[in-house]
Order: C-alpha cells, then structure tokens, then sequence
C-alpha cells in the first residue's frame, strides 16, 4: 500500500531520464507482475482444466467476458481520459481534482447501475451465459450476481492504479499487483480445489481481492487529495472520453466476441478449448504489449516538445511492434507443444489449432495499438469509433460464416484477418496526425516476419498430427525458423547503430 503523500500529492513533471532510459526502466518493472502472474497462471493450467472441465471453464471464460463489457460500459475509458489530462494541468490541485472528480463519478455510475442490475440477475442470467449445459442455471444466478457485486470495487481499483500509473510509480503499481493476485491465487486454490467450489470458487476469490485493493487505493486518493467532483475540469475530459466509451465496447466485442459465438454454435465444452488456445495465444502480447502501454501513455504525454513527440512515436512504435513479434515468434511456432503440454485433459488438445492464427493476429493488435498515439495527442478519439465499428462488423460477418463449418479455426482465422484489417484501418485514420511519420517499411517487414512464421507453424503442425515427422524432427525444425526469422529481423529491421546501441546497453547492464 502506497505512504500517504502530504495533503496535496507531489506531482512529478515531464520524464527527466535520457530519451527512452526511462520508458525501458519503468516498462520492464510494469511487466515483473504481469510475467510472474502468467507463469504461475502456466503452472497452474493442469489443475484448473482438471478441476472445472471443459465446461467450466469456457463458463469461466464468459464471465472475463462480461467483468469487461461492464468495465467498459461503465467508463474505464474515462479512467484512461484521466491520465491524459493529467499532463495537461500545471497546479497540482488542479491535477488533484482530475483525479478525484474521475474517480468519485465512475465508482458512483458502477454501483447504482449494478446494485439495479442486481434486482434483475435470474432474468439476465440466460442472456449472458446462456442455458446452463453442465453448469446449472441455478449456478450461474449466483456466478452472475457476483459478476455484479464485483465490477463497481474492479473499477475502484482501475482508479487507483491509473492514478499511479500517471505518478509514475511503477514500483507500487508492481507490487500491489503482485501481492493482490498472491491473494487471489491462494484463496481460489483452496475453494476450487480444496472446497471444490468451481467457477463460484474463482468469483469468489477474485471479489476479495477487488474488495480489499479497491477501498485501499480508493481510500488513499480521496484521503490525500482531498474528495472534490470539479464539472469544470470534467466537461472536457467527458468530451474526449465520449467516443471512447463506444470503442471501448466495441474493442471488447473483437476480443470476446468470438468467444461467445462459439459458445452458440459449440456449447460450454467448445467455448472451454476455444479459450485455452486462445489464452496460449494472448500470453506474450499481454505480458509485453500491456507493460509498454502502461508506461508509454504517461511518458508520451509528458514530453511538450511536438518535433521530438512526433519523432518518438514514429520510432518507439517500430520498437513495440518489434518487441511482441520477437516474442510472439515463439508462441506461433511452438503453439501445439504449449497447449499439449498445458492442458493435461485430452480433451482440451485441439485448442492449440487455433494458436498460430491468434497469435498472429495479436502482432497486427499490436501495431493498431501504436496508431491510436497520434489521435490521443492531438484528442481526435471520434475517429476511432468508426475504425472499430468497421472491424467489427467484419467480426462478425467472419465468425458466423466460419465457425459453423471449421469450428474453433474458424474463429482464429476471423480474429487474425480482423486484427489485419483493423490495423490498416488505424494508421489510415491516423496519418499525419500530430505530425507523425509511421516507418511504414520497417512495421511491414516485420508484420510480412511474423506472417510467414505462422503460415510455417501451420504446415509443420499438419505434418506432426499426420505422424509424417516426429516430434523431435518438428520440434528442431521450428526451431531453425525460430532462428532464421529472429535473425531476419535483427539483420534487416534493425538499423546499425540501433544494434550498437542494444550491445552498448547490455554492457551497461553487466556492468551495473
């Protein structure tokens, strides 16, 4: 828990480090909790599978489903609005009083709409998670009133941490997040393995956690900066956040949506492999992507020069996009291995088919998370609406055309040819904002890397399931791509002195 600053919080100005010093320090502090939180997640794939089955598991699935749509609806991307404005304002009470207005309204609009929506949960039950199969409807009344309970103490907690993520503090962001999921963790293994309470147990596990952060980092704001709601300082972060809120929605239903559609065409059981292989998928970009963007907001924000902003965003989003394929490369190439080896239940082994599609899918994520920067500084979030209305209609359109008769690689296929499409969309939109010049080259070498690597994974995947190789012979063949494509990316995307630098840095490391 973060010391209590004195009655006006001290305020850090624009980042004093060397020029991307300090984005690579505070980025690889945000990714201790979420690296560590993904390996135990790893470790822990056998029980959980074991435990809730198939169908337990894609139940569990629709509920991270629904915990986000209400996130969402309810105005995390206000909380994000918050951050952004921050920078703006040089008083720090008036900095003060962007957090705290931003705060007292979301938690206040989370917990009128759900304590109504309470009232409501056996009728909208069938509505979120449809009838119950191998998990009771009874069930599933309770799992979605503690869907409920939860969301309005998961956004308090939103709140706490963007407001440390603007401070900069990312060694207190690390370490709540750490001992908060410790928690969780230890009290979810005892309920669901222990007490045998499945999906309830997870729920329940989770809603202590959020209790418990959520009055701390909400009780810590308020108290240090004084409770204060300013419509003044509001109205324009309300503008700006607007069309957000729709793309925010919007951007959940292309990462869920798919998931919910496979849960109509192939039941709890279908929905339960479909997530594993998508979570294999999800696994590098969420532990390297969610990081960057964490410190990549706040640094960017802070820096007033508009030439120097401008060249930093057109280089640091080459490096972004670099850094997930680098690590995506792994998880394309060794996708089938990972879910056989995680899954334990054969029943839960066709999810890997999905594996190489996803995966690639989330490097074009990635590269459409980089071309929102310029519309962010230059507060043109409307157009956003339309990009992501347009991709999900494809979504959609791809999903019912190829889930009923390819399954689960039908819903990876839809997800990478949309991911695609969305990123095109995104640096359309986004030319020439705020000055920026994308290296346009450079992001379609790797982007043509990484395509190549899954088409690769995709043929060698066929040859090892029709026993035409061994698996040592697959394993040692994608390890030479693996090679070969890192190689590629290093000697040809990477300019001279950019490799001279990275020697010049790991020297730096060793030598303290």
């Amino acid at each position: 828990m973060p010391s209590a600053p004195p009655t006006t919080a001290r305020v850090e100005g624009p980042p004093t480090e060397r020029p991307l010093g300090g984005l690579l320090k505070h980025s690889a502090i945000y990714s201790a909790a979420p690296v560590l939180q993904r390996l135990i997640t790893i470790g822990m794939t056998r029980l959980y599978t074991g435990w809730l089955g198939t169908a337990g598991s894609g139940v569990r699935d629709i509920v991270d489903l629904w915990l986000i749509a209400l996130q969402q609806l309810l105005g995390q991307n206000l909380l994000s609005a918050m951050v952004r404005f921050y920078f703006d304002r040089k008083k720090e009470q008036e900095r003060a009083a962007v957090v705290t207005s931003c705060v007292l309204l979301v938690t206040s609009a989370a917990v009128l709409f759900c304590g109504a929506m309470l009232v409501f949960a056996p009728q909208l039950t069938p509505l979120l998670f449809s009838k119950g199969e191998l998990v009771s409807d009874a069930e599933l009344v309770h799992i979605c009133q503690i869907l409920l309970i939860m969301v309005p103490f998961q956004l308090g907690t939103v709140s706490g941490l963007y407001y440390l993520q603007a401070l900069k503090r990312s060694g207190s962001y690390t370490t709540i997040q750490t001992v908060k999921f410790g928690f969780e963790l230890g009290l979810s293994l005892y309920l669901v393995g222990n007490r045998d309470m499945g999906v309830l147990g997870f729920l329940l596990s989770m809603l202590a956690g959020e209790v418990l952060t959520s009055l701390s980092l909400c009780g810590w704001i308020l108290w240090s900066l004084r409770p204060r709601l300013d419509w003044v300082i509001l109205r324009p972060i309300l503008a700006y956040s607007a069309p957000l809120i729709p793309v925010g929605i919007l951007q959940l239903a292309l990462h869920q949506m798919d998931r919910r559609i496979v849960l109509e065409f192939l039941g709890q059981s279908g929905a339960g492999i479909y997530g594993l292989g998508y979570k294999v998928s999800y696994l590098v970009t969420n532990m390297v992507l969610g990081p960057f963007i964490l410190t990549w907001q706040p640094w960017i924000f802070g820096i007033e020069d508009s030439a120097e902003r401008a060249r930093l965003v057109a280089r640091v989003s080459t490096y972004a996009v670099l850094a997930v394929a680098l690590a995506s490369l792994g998880v394309i190439l060794f996708g089938r291995q990972a879910v056989l080896l995680l899954a334990g239940d054969p029943a839960f082994h066709e999810a890997y088919r999905v594996v190489p599609f996803v995966a690639t899918g989330y490097v074009f994520w990635a590269l459409y998370n980089v071309s929102q920067t310029p519309l962010f500084l230059e507060k043109r979030t409307g157009r956003l609406v339309l990009v992501n209305a347009c991709a999900v209609v494809l979504n959609l359109g791809l999903n019912y055309a190829l889930i009923p008769p390819f399954g689960i690689v039908g819903a990876g296929v839809a997800t990478l040819v949309t991911f695609a499409v969305l990123a095109g969309l995104g640096m359309l939109a986004s030319r020439r904002s705020a000055g920026v010049h994308f290296e346009f080259g450079r992001l379609g070498a790797i982007l043509a890397c990484v395509t190549l690597g899954g088409g690769l994974a995709l043929g060698m995947d066929v040859l090892e399931d029709s026993a035409r190789v061994s698996l040592f012979t697959a394993l040692a063949a994608k390890a030479g791509v693996l090679v070969l494509l890192v190689l590629a990316l290093w000697s040809f995307v990477l300019h001279t002195e950019e490799r001279a630098r990275f020697f010049a840095w790991l020297r730096s490391l060793r030598t303290g």
